[in-house]
């Protein structure tokens, strides 16, 4: 590797030499540098004062492919990347249904942005490789190019778009709790929820947590590892109440008759689903842009909400 390196600086200040030899006003090529480009360190040249990036890693920080004709180098777009490889990489966190799970038994995720994802795969022509992550390092995943697109529940904010780029939405919802049935005449309100003898269960690093470190002050908080735990939990009475995404209490809701998910239709919050993907590639943001208005179109979203959320 670092072999790669010296002979790549080898060539580029070889070319500089000749093209000084020749006339051209090149009279310092001898100091290198770092240049951040998007929250990535690349390695510059610095020539007459200005820094110089080879094309090759600014291809790989953007995520591109570098395509060379003759003397005539192509920066292409993430898309062009995906199509060429054959293959989509989809980061998932595989702890939050409806919209994502890893079946441990089948050892295969599961969920509503699962097939979206596999779908999505389909009308690119290519393979789909889903990659394991957390709520916790999703972010810094996604920049690190462990995958192409994030999906399973995230949730639009101004946050994650400062770091990342957010698609359009493809579901409206906001936080609500996931209590007992036996709790619905109780737990009416967030005030009736944030009392000290009721005890909230969270899953660290999400925008569950996020709420509950802003608004609740006074209930007893349990930090839970795995969010698939948390319903469970609720309905065994461990915990009193799970906030979390709305989609999410309905999906427990439908499918335990101990649960009940309150506040639906009257959320704490009001909030969006999108899927993530690397900021600075228009071309790969208008493909999934225009990718969901046609699920939408078609029925797909709807589809899916009605098999992996109302369990119809």
């Amino acid at each position: 590797m670092r072999s790669k390196i010296i002979l790549k600086w080898v060539a580029v200040l070889t070319f500089i030499a000749c093209m000084g030899f020749g006339g051209m006003n090149f009279t310092s090529a001898t100091k290198e540098g770092e240049l951040e480009w998007n929250g990535k360190q690349l390695n510059t040249l610095e020539v007459n004062g200005k820094p110089y990036v080879p094309a090759d890693e600014l291809a790989s920080a953007s995520g591109s492919v570098l395509h060379k004709k003759r003397n005539h180098y192509t920066v292409a777009s993430r898309l062009d990347r995906i199509m060429k490889k054959g293959v989509i990489r989809v980061g998932t966190t595989g702890d939050y249904k409806p919209f994502t799970y890893y079946n441990k038994d089948t050892k295969t995720f599961e969920g509503f942005d699962i097939e979206a994802a596999e779908l999505m795969a389909k009308d690119l022509g290519v393979k789909v490789k889903f990659v394991k992550t957390s709520w916790l390092t999703l972010m810094d995943d996604l920049l690190d190019d462990k995958f192409d697109i994030a999906v399973g529940g995230v949730s639009r904010n101004t946050e994650r778009q400062k770091t990342a780029q957010l698609t359009r939405p493809y579901l409206n919802e906001g936080k609500s709790p996931l209590i007992r049935v036996e709790d619905k005449d109780r737990f009416t309100s967030l005030e009736a929820i944030d009392q000290p003898d009721v005890t909230i269960g969270v899953n660290p690093g999400g925008t569950n947590q996020k709420f509950v470190d802003s608004n609740i002050k006074k209930a007893k908080v349990v930090v839970v590892q795995n969010n698939l735990d948390i319903p469970h939990m609720v309905a065994e009475g461990k915990v009193d109440v799970m906030i979390t995404d709305s989609t999410e209490a309905m999906y427990y809701a439908s499918r335990d008759e101990r649960l009940y998910a309150a506040l639906t239709d009257k959320t704490f919050t009001k909030s969006q689903k999108a899927y993530m993907i690397p900021r600075g590639d228009s071309v790969f943001e208008n493909w999934v842009n225009l990718w969901m208005d046609e699920m939408e179109l078609q029925g797909e979203f709807d589809r899916l909400k009605e098999k992996y959320i109302f369990n119809k």
